[in-house]
């Protein structure tokens, strides 16, 4: 998802973040979504369908368990995952959420496992009904399901660093905080950072707003801390 180095050239802070992320890939053995479905996202928010049991025995537990018997946020997805069997990959960000990560974060990412991919399953069968199919009468989870993940890096901007190291020596460049698109952006990334190494033009568009030395000014981290300045999408 992008370096997460914590310094510039020059020995300076970066203000980069690590969030948790996983995944889970479900072998869709009752061919609940065709092979050939585009990518469905829900955006809006979502009741789980607890019985009323269930929600009071969430609420009785408290913290994050609590929370999952009101209205979480939307922005649930999945898509076919290619090969054999046919698989279904999902994804949520909203069940790590509240995961604080340290500024050095741990080699492997605390993830929440079987619990990720039953809640997230529940979540989409809202949108996909047939996925019910996959949760027994009592709530539980019955699919073969997998669960992977780790760290995206980020800039509270939600724009990557790419350029000369703010404060750094000459000659020192920097390419970070690619916000999980590390795969998806890398050649055009990789494209920016070497015109800025050879004094190619730069293109107007964004290249300027991408520089590791917006984070010098004062007035620029104030403007994202208070959301005057935009952030950059992710899902």
């Amino acid at each position: 998802g992008g370096d997460s180095g914590g310094e510039g050239g020059g020995g300076r802070e970066l203000p980069l973040l690590n969030e948790v992320h996983a995944k889970a890939v479900l072998r869709d053995d009752l061919s609940a979504v065709p092979g050939d479905a585009p990518m469905v996202v829900w955006t809006d928010p979502v009741t789980l369908p607890w019985s009323e049991e269930e929600a009071e025995a969430l609420l009785e537990i408290g913290g994050f368990e609590a929370s999952l018997a009101g209205s979480l946020p939307g922005g649930f997805h999945l898509r076919p995952y290619p090969g054999k069997p046919h698989s279904l990959l999902m994804l949520w960000e909203a069940i790590h959420a509240d995961v604080a990560v340290a500024r050095e974060p741990p080699e492997e990412a605390e993830l929440r496992g079987s619990l990720f991919a039953e809640l997230t399953l529940r979540a989409l069968s809202r949108a996909v009904p047939a996925l019910g199919g996959y949760l027994g009468e009592d709530g539980s989870m019955t699919a073969n399901v997998s669960v992977d993940g780790g760290y995206y890096s980020k800039a509270p901007d939600n724009l990557p660093l790419i350029g000369p190291a703010a404060g750094g020596p000459r000659g020192a460049y920097m390419c970070a905080g690619l916000s999980g698109y590390g795969i998806m952006a890398a050649n055009a990334a990789g494209e920016l950072l070497a015109k800025h190494v050879t004094g190619a033009p730069l293109p107007e568009a964004y290249a300027a707003g991408f520089l590791p030395e917006r984070w010098e000014s004062e007035e620029y981290r104030r403007g994202v801390e208070s959301g005057a300045v935009g952030k950059g999408f992710q899902i």
